[in-house]
């Protein structure tokens, strides 16, 4: 915390409540998350670090986020994604989240780009069905074993390394038709598991320091004022809006991801 000057208290404070908002249903995390780690002072390896600190406030943060959804979760399209979820999270963890025994170094550049692509392709395929075969893609059915694994694989591998498998999450649910507190819901909860389960791996490679932890309990009242924000603006928001606000966050976040990864 020493080296934390007032600027990057505020910029912290900034990402720490707005990341609480994505928590409550409005995907705002996409911003949240580069503004923390310019924020994040002298160290070589910022993004990691500030993703290791980040996960035990997502976890408070996910306690909120479940606790305003407890009655809008659709626990049967969550079952298929927790298999490959723990498998993307072990994968994740063996092989590139360890501080000194990382078995591989994937470079950030390549997974901004894969997940960018098809964020992309994803967006861009529903919208040719809506506007260029004027028919909306809408299957309500609970998604398969199969389809439900590669999804939590991708999922968790992706939020292991980099805390950025919110389009992945997209991507899976919008297809489904859910009503707005019940795709904010189910996503809630699932993020819940999920950062729940990477706790395992991160305290015991050594990724959580004390010292973010302290920096962590300062930010500690911003983390329900976000969520509740972030539950009141969902709810006020008409379905049709919600969806199409979470399909512009999705390609907003596929082509900076691109352009991050192109540009290196």
């Amino acid at each position: 915390m020493d080296n934390f000057s007032i600027s990057a208290m505020i910029w912290t404070a900034v990402s720490v409540f707005l990341i609480g908002v994505s928590k409550g249903g409005i995907p705002v995390g996409p911003i949240a998350l580069p503004l923390l780690i310019l924020a994040w002072p002298g160290k070589t390896e910022p993004a990691k670090t500030a993703v290791a600190f980040m996960l035990p406030l997502l976890c408070i943060m996910d306690i909120f986020a479940v606790a305003f959804f407890r009655n809008n979760i659709d626990w049967k399209r969550l079952k298929p994604l927790i298999p490959g979820s723990i498998a993307g999270i072990l994968v994740g963890s063996i092989l590139f989240v360890s501080r000194d025994a990382a078995r591989l170094s994937i470079p950030d550049t390549g997974i901004k780009f894969c997940i960018g692509l098809v964020g992309l392709g994803f967006v861009f395929y529903q919208a040719a069905n809506k506007w260029i075969l004027k028919k909306v893609m809408i299957n309500t059915a609970v998604p398969g074993i199969a389809k439900g694994s590669a999804y939590g694989f991708s999922g968790g591998m992706v939020s292991t390394l980099a805390h950025a498998s919110g389009p992945i999450m997209q991507m899976y649910l919008l297809p489904q038709g859910l009503d707005k507190m019940v795709f904010a819901g189910t996503t809630a909860v699932y993020f819940f598991i999920l950062n729940l389960l990477k706790m395992i791996p991160f305290l015991y490679l050594g990724r959580i320091e004390t010292a973010n932890l302290v920096l962590g309990a300062y930010m500690l009242p911003l983390i329900p004022a976000g969520v509740a924000l972030g539950y009141f603006l969902v709810k006020v928001m008409k379905d049709t809006h919600y969806t199409g606000l979470i399909y512009g966050v999705l390609l907003f976040t596929s082509v900076t991801l691109i352009i991050k990864s192109i540009l290196g």
